[in-house]
């Protein structure tokens, strides 16, 4: 067996049962505590951000075990942080994640961050000239949730799904599913997530924060796109068949 096809059926085979339903949701309940509780003054009465962190950490685990016996390489694919494809050609458009990801890191550290510095001063200081209306978290949370399981779904479809800007070994187009109603699906759905988050938070000022990331997605697209046409056959073909990069009918 070659080395490169050993290379696949290795990243091919499934992670232990265990990672899926104990890492992955600790590592939610760690990473968004961490960046909530503090910050809010350890307010453990605080039941938005409880409820905003349960059900991600059932989400991804419930998305990942799905991943897990479908596509298990798009795990793998989503830790990596090395990239491994980059051509000359394709070389400066993938270059742009170096100022797209900070931007991007800033709005969700804001869209999470501020809402805890609310919650720790409310009884002291209130930004808001009336008290947020219980719906509107509520709305919240289901944009959260619902941009969180379109990310989710868009993975189980796309093996080489990645954080990073990168074309992976023997990466195929995939152009079903949700790709092939828009082709960036996992943008669609962090355009939800990121809107929703701040608001099931109880937080509408942190939505500028929401704002950064949309920025972000938007001004990502472009290198990614010019990055696949140079680097993956068929992708300008698919371009022109999937007219929409984040919404039918819409963009």
């Amino acid at each position: 067996m070659s080395e490169a096809k050993s290379q696949i059926d290795k990243d091919d085979i499934p992670l232990p049962y265990w990672i899926i339903v104990v890492v992955f949701p600790l590592m939610i309940v760690l990473v968004f505590g961490l960046f909530l509780f503090p910050a809010s003054g350890w307010a453990w009465d605080w039941w938005e951000a409880w409820a905003v962190i349960s059900s991600m950490g059932i989400i991804i685990t419930i998305g990942y075990a799905i991943i897990n016996k479908k596509n298990p390489r798009v795990i793998r694919n989503r830790a990596k942080m090395k990239k491994v494809g980059v051509t000359k050609e394709t070389k400066k458009s993938a270059g742009s994640d170096w100022y797209v990801m900070p931007l991007m890191t800033i709005g969700f550290l804001v869209g999470f961050v501020y809402p805890a510095v609310e919650k720790r001063f409310e009884n002291i200081w209130n930004p808001y000239p009336f008290p947020i209306p219980w719906w509107a978290e509520i709305i919240g949370f289901v944009f959260m949730c619902g941009g969180f399981i379109i990310i989710m779904w868009a993975q189980v479809q796309n093996a080489f799904a990645s954080k990073i800007l990168d074309i992976n070994k023997d990466q195929k187009l995939i152009d079903t599913g949700l790709y092939g109603k828009v082709r960036h699906p996992i943008y669609s759905g962090a355009f939800f997530w990121a809107i929703g988050t701040p608001l099931a938070l109880g937080s509408i000022i942190a939505i500028v924060g929401s704002f950064l990331v949309i920025i972000s997605l938007l001004i990502r697209i472009k290198p990614e796109e010019d990055m696949l046409i140079k680097g993956m056959d068929g992708y300008e073909d698919y371009r022109q068949r999937v007219k929409y990069k984040l919404f039918p009918g819409i963009y």
